[in-house]
């Protein structure tokens, strides 16, 4: 009998099973949609624990959709137990809330278009603030790529781009202080300016 090499089978199963961002969490269990990142190929949102850092943070979340702008102040919180944000006006009324814990998403907003699906809006700060080697693996499974770039100062700076074959989808430029989101399939742009105190 050949217990080594069984043993050895084993242990490679369950690092594997344990390697990368665990979920525990099924997505045929879960209430989410998948975004048709493209306009036939669909990804699915990660698990909270794929983030790249913990985010908690105010900020000046300019949307513009074609040729319609509005700028919201907000509030953004993500960690490995989920994206959490708040959206706000100049006076402090709140204008809805979005929510994702890795099966539910919950978004209650009467400024957005009724038809507008929360999950694109969590997919695009996954891009953003979620590990590259995650993403890349998610993407690689859909048979998509993440490239980044480092700036002068890599510390600070990247831009992360999303490609289907040779077609740019999706840029997101990360520098001290801001991030813009630029989905150029779908024609729209974030920029998450940090508040100032």
């Amino acid at each position: 009998m050949k217990k080594p090499l069984f043993f050895a089978v084993i242990v490679l199963l369950g690092a594997s099973f344990f390697s990368g961002c665990t979920s525990t969490k099924l997505i045929s269990e879960s209430d989410f949609s998948p975004i048709y990142i493209t306009n036939v190929k669909k990804f699915y949102l990660l698990p909270p624990d794929c983030i790249e850092s913990d985010v908690e943070v105010q900020q000046l979340l300019t949307a513009n959709f074609g040729e319609k702008t509005m700028s919201l102040l907000s509030y953004l919180q993500a960690d490995k137990q989920g994206i959490f944000l708040s959206l706000f006006n100049d006076f402090g009324t709140g204008m809805g809330t979005l929510s994702y814990d890795g099966m539910k998403v919950n978004f209650d907003s009467a400024i957005f278009p009724k038809n507008l699906k929360a999950e694109y809006i969590l997919a695009d700060l996954q891009f953003a603030y979620y590990s590259v080697a995650e993403l890349k693996k998610a993407l690689h499974s859909i048979r998509m790529k993440i490239t980044v770039d480092k700036g002068d100062n890599p510390a600070s700076s990247e831009v992360r781009r999303i490609y289907n074959g040779p077609f740019l989808i999706e840029e997101v430029i990360k520098e001290p202080g801001t991030i813009v989101i630029h989905n150029k399939l779908r024609g729209y742009e974030y920029t998450l300016q940090e508040a100032s105190e």
